[in-house]
C-alpha cells in the first residue's frame, strides 16, 4: 500500500474537524489552517501540534488574507505554488458578517470571473465569492466544499439555488475543474448523528464522485441486505462515558477505567487516548429548565410530549374542579399554584426543545447551541442534564485524544462548555470527512501513477 501523504489547506477550519478527518485516514499532511476565531484556531494548532509537520495557522478574516501570504506560508510547509493537493472550506454564505469587500480587495492580484460581478452586487456573498478567488490562486487539485444544504436553495438575485448555480458556474467555466455536488447524510459514513450537509467536489485532474457509504437506515432491508452496516447509535457513541462532574473537568487525564465496560464497535474506535478524555463535565441549570426535561421521553418530539403532558393535566384539572366544586379556571391556576402543572407545557416551541436524545437512534443535528436544551434535542436519554462537551464530540465522531481548548491563551483550560459546544456544533465530522480524505487520496493516487507513466 503506498504511504504517500497529500498536502490540505483548510479555510474556515474552526477547531479542525475535517482536518482531523483528513490526517486520520493517515493519507494527508495538513499544511494550513485559516479561520477568525481564537479559541477555534488554539484548538486546531493544539490538535496538530503532534503531526509530522504541524500546520502553520492564520487567524485572519479570509477576505483581508493576501494571496502571496498564503503562497508563503505553504511553501514553508513544502507546498509549492501549484502543489496543493486539496483545498477545503464552508464559506458561510447567510451574510453573517457585516464586513465589506474594502479597496484592498478590490486590487487584490485575482482574476476576476465570469459570474464575479453577480456575485459582487451583493455583500453576503463576500466569503463564498473570496473562497472561489483564493482557490483560483492555489490550484489545488481538488476543492471541496462543505456548507449547510441550505445553500443549494439559497436566494440570489430572486430566485432560489442561483447561488449554488453560480458557484458550479464559476468552478467549471472559469477554473476548469469538472463539479459532483450532493447532499449527504453524515450517519451514512458512521458518523451518529442525522446531519445533512451539501458537498461539493470540484476536480481538476479527471473525474469526480462522492465516497460510496458505508452505513444505512436499519429498518430499510434492502440497504441493509447490500452490506451496508447500521447506523451508529447514541447508545454506541456515548453510553461507555460515566456521570459527568459538576464545573471541573476533573475526570480529564485519569486512568482508562473510567470508562464503562463493553464498548460498542464505534466507542472502542473513538478510545485514541491513553488516559480518559478531557472536556467531560456538565454544568448546573435552572429548575424551570429541569421541570420540562424530568417529564420527557427519550426520542419524543416538544409537539408530542406537550400534548401529553396537556391531556395529564387536563385530567387533573377536571378531578380538581369535580372534587372542590370549582371553575375549570381556577382549579388549574391552584394546580400551577401547587406545583403540579408546569405551565411551560402550555407553550409552543420548536419540535426539537428541550427533547431527549434517544438511546436506539443516531443524535439529531448537533448544534453551537446545543449548550441551551431549549434550542434542541440536547438532553441526555435518561440523565437530568444536557450532553457534555464529550458527549457532542463523541456524537460528531471526534476521537477522545482530540481536545477542545476553551481559552485563546490556555490550552489546559477545557471547562467553557459555551465555547466548546460552539466549536464542536459548526465543525465537519471526521469521520465524514476521513471517508472523503480516502476517497481523494485513491483518485490522486491514480493521478500521479498515470503522470509517472506518460512522464
Amino acid at each position: 500500500m503506498t504511504s504517500k501523504k497529500y498536502s490540505l489547506a483548510e479555510f474556515f477550519c474552526g477547531c479542525g474537524g475535517t482536518s482531523r478527518g483528513f490526517t486520520r485516514s493517515g493519507r494527508f499532511n495538513v499544511a494550513l489552517g485559516n479561520d477568525v476565531k481564537s479559541e477555534a484556531l488554539r484548538t486546531f494548532e493544539f490538535n496538530h501540534a503532534n503531526d509530522d509537520v504541524p500546520p502553520s495557522t492564520i487567524r485572519e478574516d479570509i477576505r483581508l488574507l493576501d494571496v502571496d501570504t498564503i503562497h508563503s506560508v505553504l511553501a514553508d510547509r513544502g507546498v509549492r505554488k501549484g502543489d496543493l493537493d486539496v483545498m477545503i472550506g464552508g464559506p458561510p454564505c447567510q451574510g453573517f458578517s457585516q464586513l465589506r469587500r474594502n479597496e484592498h480587495r478590490k486590487q487584490g492580484k485575482i482574476v476576476k470571473f465570469s459570474g464575479y460581478s453577480k456575485l459582487a452586487d451583493d455583500p453576503r456573498n463576500d466569503l463564498v465569492l473570496r473562497f472561489l478567488e483564493v482557490a483560483e490562486a492555489l490550484r489545488p487539485k481538488f476543492l471541496v466544499i462543505e456548507n449547510v444544504p441550505q445553500m443549494l436553495n439559497h436566494g440570489f438575485q430572486g430566485r432560489l439555488g442561483k447561488l449554488s448555480e453560480l458557484v458550479i458556474q464559476m468552478l467549471e467555466k472559469d477554473l476548469g475543474y469538472t463539479v459532483e455536488v450532493a447532499v449527504v447524510n453524515c450517519a451514512d459514513y458512521g458518523v451518529p448523528q442525522l446531519r445533512e450537509r451539501a458537498i461539493f467536489i470540484a476536480s481538476s485532474v479527471g473525474a469526480v464522485s462522492m465516497p460510496p457509504k458505508t452505513h444505512g437506515n436499519p429498518t430499510d432491508q434492502r440497504l441493509m441486505s447490500s452490506g451496508l452496516k447500521p447506523w451508529v447509535t447514541v447508545k454506541d457513541a456515548i453510553s461507555d462515558l460515566p456521570p459527568p462532574p459538576l464545573g471541573k473537568d476533573s475526570l480529564g487525564g485519569g486512568p482508562k477505567d473510567l470508562y464503562g465496560e463493553v464498548p460498542s464497535d464505534f466507542a472502542r474506535s473513538m478510545r485514541t487516548s491513553a488516559r480518559f478524555p478531557h472536556n467531560h463535565l456538565t454544568r448546573s441549570y435552572k429548575q424551570q429548565v429541569l421541570n420540562i426535561i424530568k417529564e420527557m421521553r427519550p426520542g419524543q418530539t416538544w409537539d408530542t410530549e406537550s400534548k401529553r403532558m396537556r391531556a395529564k393535566y387536563e385530567r387533573a384539572i377536571s378531578k380538581k374542579a369535580r372534587a372542590e366544586a370549582m371553575s375549570h379556571e381556577k382549579a388549574r391556576t391552584r394546580l400551577e399554584a401547587e406545583g403540579l402543572i408546569n405551565p411551560a407545557f402550555y407553550r409552543d416551541y420548536y419540535w426539537s426543545a428541550y427533547s431527549r436524545l434517544a438511546w436506539d437512534a443516531p443524535a439529531l443535528t448537533i448544534t453551537a447551541n446545543a449548550n441551551f436544551l431549549g434550542s434542541g434535542r440536547f438532553s441526555h436519554p435518561e440523565e437530568m442534564r444536557g450532553i457534555t462537551m464529550r458527549e457532542a464530540a463523541r456524537l460528531q465522531s471526534f476521537d477522545d485524544d482530540f481536545r477542545f481548548v476553551t481559552s485563546m491563551t490556555d490550552s489546559n483550560n477545557t471547562t467553557r462548555i459555551g465555547v466548546g459546544m460552539d466549536m464542536i456544533g459548526e465543525a465537519v465530522p471526521p469521520t465524514l470527512s476521513e471517508a472523503i480524505a480516502k476517497h481523494l487520496a485513491s483518485q490522486l493516487d491514480a493521478h500521479y501513477s498515470s503522470t509517472k507513466t506518460t512522464a
